[in-house]
């Protein structure tokens, strides 16, 4: 327990007091100094800092001919291979659900058609779907493409005609599925690959073709409602089906002009806390939150890792992202050293880190009586609205409890909001319709409509009045329509 006290307080520190770096990639790329993915001119001026001493040189990626040195040889050897063409695979290094992967290539002349095998551990991940590439602007479509074995996929593309492509982009992008567990790793292997020009058909383009891997992680999300209207809302950062989770960080960051962070919560995964450790505002709108599991324990499941509490600081029709990085998960494994005794060993759990976005909204919302009896009206009521000019709604009710008996005109800060239309889509549902005359336009707060009911049902009996398929629109957002939340209310006889 202290063991593991001890290296919990060094994350902390580490965390908040460390710039985070970026992830390595999985698998290296001799020439790529600058461990981008790809060997470009870029790398070979590095490699020459790295031979002159202005910076540390770095044998694993620089070193291309493998001397045990970097110097002027190898930069120019990376220059060499950069003016080649160059296939490579392009996937997340973590991935979780479905995934795709371009074959990506560089610095191509004339491409007419071509083939590659696309090899992967098939209990890990399989291909689902194989689509066209884009080169520059010129679509490759694929001819042909199909399973070899279980792990093995071989694409066919061809250019049409005498059409010929020229540039960088991507020759095809896979599908895949996940049919693996959390940690479990495949190599995505490219191989018997071929370019051809018109020209130079029997021979082919030479090419350099590379490899990457991707391993499976967990799937963290920032949780929270697509629209939201009022003061204040909440964002969950939810994880599903973690395994034995002990702590963990994450930055969260937003636009401060329209939302703001007021408090952070604990979290709970199947009915356990995640103990929210510590959180602070950070700069430029963001806050850094870290988390763990009380005492000794660790916690496995889906749920939550943070509650998230906002306010909201923007006008309806404001977007903010709520931009979720830097995240990292810990876990504790039980390990036996020379089978003399048992600790516990801290490992860092692979994940996928989602972002969601928020778009403030105007209120709607559904306003009846509690208790009704003989008839009643429900009215149809929105808040700073601006520039409304005409829109929709569906209120759906339990007929054999309430029943619409008539729709009468809404009224905004004095101005009428005229009903165009409504009409029964089935016993339960009415759908009412709105419109502003000419370019007459209305700003404000007040209703849209105001429904008239009479009671169908027994003392006791209860109806929601359900609103969906609601759209406000103004003038200039017509496509898109204006931003709204739009709430229900129900009612008992």
């Amino acid at each position: 327990m202290k063991v593991r006290y001890i290296i919990y307080c060094v994350l902390i520190a580490l965390a908040v007091f460390s710039a985070s770096a970026p992830a390595d990639c999985n698998i290296v790329i001799v020439g790529d100094a600058n461990s981008d993915g790809r060997i470009t001119t870029a790398d070979s001026m590095l490699a020459l800092r790295m031979a002159a001493g202005s910076m540390p040189p770095d044998i694993e990626r620089a070193d291309v001919n493998h001397d045990g040195d970097v110097n002027s040889l190898d930069a120019l050897m990376i220059l060499t291979i950069a003016q080649k063409t160059q296939v490579y695979v392009n996937a997340p290094e973590v991935v979780s659900g479905a995934f795709n992967a371009t074959i990506d290539i560089h610095n191509v002349v004339d491409l007419d058609s071509g083939q590659f095998d696309l090899s992967f551990n098939s209990s890990v991940v399989n291909v689902t779907a194989v689509c066209d590439g884009n080169i520059d602007g010129t679509t490759v479509p694929i001819s042909d493409w199909r399973f070899m074995d279980a792990d093995t996929i071989r694409v066919l593309f061809d250019l049409p005609d005498a059409d010929l492509a020229s540039g960088s982009g991507s020759l095809a992008t896979v599908n895949f599925e996940i049919t693996g567990a959390v940690k479990d790793e495949s190599v995505l292997d490219i191989s018997n690959g071929e370019l051809f020009d018109l020209d130079t058909y029997g021979d082919g383009i030479p090419a350099t073709w590379t490899d990457c891997e991707v391993i499976i992680g967990e799937s963290v999300m920032v949780n929270a409602p697509e629209i939201v209207s009022g003061d204040t809302f909440d964002a969950t950062i939810d994880v599903a089906d973690v395994t034995n989770l002990a702590s963990g960080q994450f930055d969260l960051s937003f636009d401060p002009s329209v939302v703001n962070v007021t408090s952070v919560d604990s979290g709970s995964i199947a009915g356990t806390e995640v103990h929210m450790d510590m959180w602070r505002l950070m700069a430029d709108g963001r806050v850094r939150v870290l988390f763990r599991c009380p005492g000794a324990t660790t916690v496995s499941g889906s749920g939550s890792l943070a509650t998230i509490h906002f306010e909201v600081t923007g006008a309806a029709g404001d977007r903010s992202a709520l931009d979720i990085s830097d995240g990292q998960l810990f876990g504790l494994l039980p390990v036996d050293y020379i089978n003399f005794t048992s600790v516990e060993e801290i490992t860092e759990m692979p994940a996928i880190w989602n972002d969601c976005e928020v778009t403030l909204g105007v209120p709607v919302t559904v306003s009846a009586p509690e208790i009704v009896s003989g008839t009643f009206n429900a009215t149809i009521d929105i808040e700073n609205v601006t520039d409304l000019d005409s829109g929709q709604f569906d209120l759906s009710f339990n007929s054999s409890v309430v029943n619409v008996t008539a729709v009468c005109d809404g009224n905004i800060d004095g101005t009428t909001v005229p009903i165009s239309d409504w009409r029964f889509m089935d016993a339960d549902t009415i759908r009412v319709l709105f419109d502003r005359p000419s370019d007459n336009t209305v700003t404000g707060a007040g209703s849209l409509a105001t429904i008239n009911f009479e009671i169908t049902g027994s003392v006791g009996d209860t109806s929601v009045l359900d609103i969906s398929n609601g759209e406000l629109f103004d003038l200039d957002t017509y496509s898109d329509g204006i931003p709204a939340t739009w709430t229900d209310c129900e009612v008992t006889v």
